[in-house]
């Protein structure tokens, strides 16, 4: 007999603490009543009023439990399967617990984030729909490239903390690569509104690792830079969080990191990376069609739909909600990635530089390590913590959102 064992230690999503609580399993049995817990207590501030919730069991005795509550909470599941009348050891198992999340319809509706992985080139596009009240949303790229674009957006107003993690840069030998910057940070993606992640993973040895870059339309919000490649004789630099300049590689020569900008300060133009020297993002998406339509960078599109670099527009992408991000080619006349990928090159094959707010150069003798690129923020978020990417050597930039409440 599978009984029902879950349904104790749960607590309101909305009242953190309660006193006086009591939880009593109400009725259990096989005979057709349906089961269900029943939790009781008082709330602070309230001259001690009892609230009651239930939550109702129904399948107990069959292979598909279901569950539901009639408030808004987590609680802790867990099954029992009964084997006392079979002669088998042990005479009971109990399976893991699993969370059971009780939702209400506002929180259906507010918490929903669209997210659209785009090719900017090719207009490839994939699609899913997060609530960011049952799960948080972690983007973390499948391919080298640079150049997808990753699209998010609501129809509310969502409160959110997300966590920007630049790239690390490659190992050498017992040499480690620069871990990527991390930028923790609170904001408040608003309703109907283009936000784009361009998330890089790390692609070969010339330059170091790629940078995390997060834009309300077609506006730079913040930047976490990526670390910078190791050399045959030292490390790579840590790459910067937002107002962080890139740390510099270690051993001989090794590449300075990209320096420091205050909030809100970079300048207007972006500057392509010079041999082993790193080059500066642009506060603007510039793009290249937009271009040729003579449509400034930090200039609203409207209500669109997405248009790849080449300027074709996607079908298959909305046009409810007002975009100002403009895709680019890799082409260095129009800023290579624009102006993102600008970690200082390595001719040695070692020791490049990461990239970021501006990048960080590359080793001046392939011994020492890159520089780390820096990172920025424009002063619109509300900075939580500043440090590294845990994740240190190689891999991806990526980001983590999560729903602020």
């Amino acid at each position: 007999m599978a009984k029902a064992g879950g349904g104790a230690g749960g607590s309101s999503r909305y009242r953190s603490t309660t006193i006086g609580g009591s939880i009593t399993k109400v009725s259990e049995s096989a005979t057709g009543v349906t089961p269900f817990i029943q939790v009781s207590y008082k709330v602070p501030g309230t001259q001690g009023q009892t609230v009651t919730e239930t939550t109702t069991l129904s399948g107990t005795t069959s292979d598909t439990l279901t569950i539901k509550c009639d408030s808004v909470k987590t609680q802790e599941v867990s099954v029992v399967v009964d084997g006392s009348t079979i002669p088998t050891v042990p005479v009971s198992v109990t399976s893991d617990t699993a969370k059971f999340y009780s939702i209400s319809q506002s929180n259906l509706q507010t918490s929903e984030l669209n997210l659209n992985i785009i090719s900017d080139v090719t207009g490839s596009v994939s699609s899913s729909v997060t609530n960011l009240f049952l799960q948080s949303l972690n983007i973390i790229p499948v391919s080298p490239t640079t150049l997808v674009s990753y699209v998010v957006y609501s129809d509310k107003n969502i409160p959110v903390r997300i966590t920007l993690d630049g790239g690390g840069g490659k190992t050498y030998g017992s040499n480690s690569g620069g871990a990527g910057g991390r930028t923790v940070f609170d904001y408040t993606l608003l309703a109907n509104t283009e936000y784009v992640f361009k998330l890089g993973q790390q692609d070969g040895n010339i330059i170091g690792g790629p940078a995390a870059y997060f834009y309300e339309k077609g506006t730079l919000l913040v930047v976490s830079g990526g670390g910078g490649n190791a050399g045959t004789g030292g490390a790579g630099g840590d790459g910067g969080a937002a107002g962080i300049q890139g740390k510099p590689g270690l051993g001989l020569k090794g590449g300075i990191g990209g320096a420091g900008i205050l909030n809100g300060t970079l300048p207007s133009t972006g500057v392509l990376p010079s041999g082993a020297t790193g080059g500066r993002v642009e506060p603007c998406t510039t793009g290249y069609y937009y271009a040729t339509q003579g449509i400034a960078p930090c200039q609203d599109i409207g209500n669109v739909r997405f248009f790849t670099a080449g300027g074709t527009e996607l079908s298959n992408t909305t046009n409810s909600i007002t975009r100002g991000y403009k895709a680019d080619y890799s082409y260095s006349n129009t800023g290579k990635f624009g102006f993102r990928q600008n970690g200082g090159a390595s001719t040695f094959g070692t020791g490049g530089g990461g990239s970021g707010a501006i990048g960080g150069n590359s080793t001046g003798n392939g011994i020492g390590g890159g520089g780390g690129g820096s990172g920025y923020s424009n002063g619109s978020v509300t900075i939580v913590s500043t440090g590294v990417n845990p994740e240190g050597s190689g891999g991806s930039a990526r980001t983590f959102i999560e729903l602020r409440t």
